[in-house]
Parts: structure tokens; C-alpha cells; sequence
């Protein structure tokens, strides 16, 4: 008797959303902000630089008595101008 291993491999249909420029996306969303970005109706947030938070601090570990040990970690304020977005939309009114 001999034994070999073999790869099976299997076909599957999945959508790629193609944008303008070329690049593809495998979610519809990103593939629209992606345009959006290259269009010039998004632009990427000048206070928070995309990040979505700014304006750190580091919170030491400490017992609390409701909830019990909490560990160190960092806290962040969210971006008040983008609303934690990461990105501005353009908007043009009429006077």
C-alpha cells in the first residue's frame, strides 16, 4: 500500500468590486470610499488624520470595586470634527 497527500482545491464564485483607478475591493463600501476619495466629495479628517481618536492617556491598573481588576491600558477621545468617522464629506449649500 502506498500513501500520498494530495491539495484539493475548490473553485468558489466571489464578487471583486473594480474602482475607477483599477483597484479592486471585495466590499462594496470600501470600493465607494475609495472613489469618494479619488472624486474629491471625501477627504481624510485634518484633526484626527484618519485615526477616528485623538488625545491619549495611559490608565494605570486598578481594582474597582464594582467590576474588579481593571489592567493598564490607554483611553482615547473620539474625534469630535468627524464624528469618529475618519473622514469629512463635502456639502455644498444654497443661498
Amino acid at each position: 500500500m502506498k500513501k500520498e497527500t494530495k491539495q484539493r482545491t475548490i473553485v468558489q464564485d466571489y464578487n471583486v468590486y473594480i474602482a475607477k483607478d483599477g483597484k479592486e475591493f471585495s466590499n462594496e463600501e470600501e470600493c465607494r470610499h475609495h472613489e469618494m476619495m479619488l472624486d474629491g466629495t471625501r477627504i481624510v479628517c485634518p484633526e484626527c488624520h484618519g485615526q477616528k481618536r485623538f488625545r491619549g492617556r495611559f490608565v494605570p491598573e486598578y481594582d474597582n470595586y464594582d467590576i474588579g481588576h481593571v489592567e493598564a491600558h490607554y483611553e482615547y477621545e473620539t474625534c469630535k470634527r468627524c464624528g469618529g468617522k475618519g473622514y469629512l464629506e463635502k456639502k455644498t449649500t444654497w443661498e
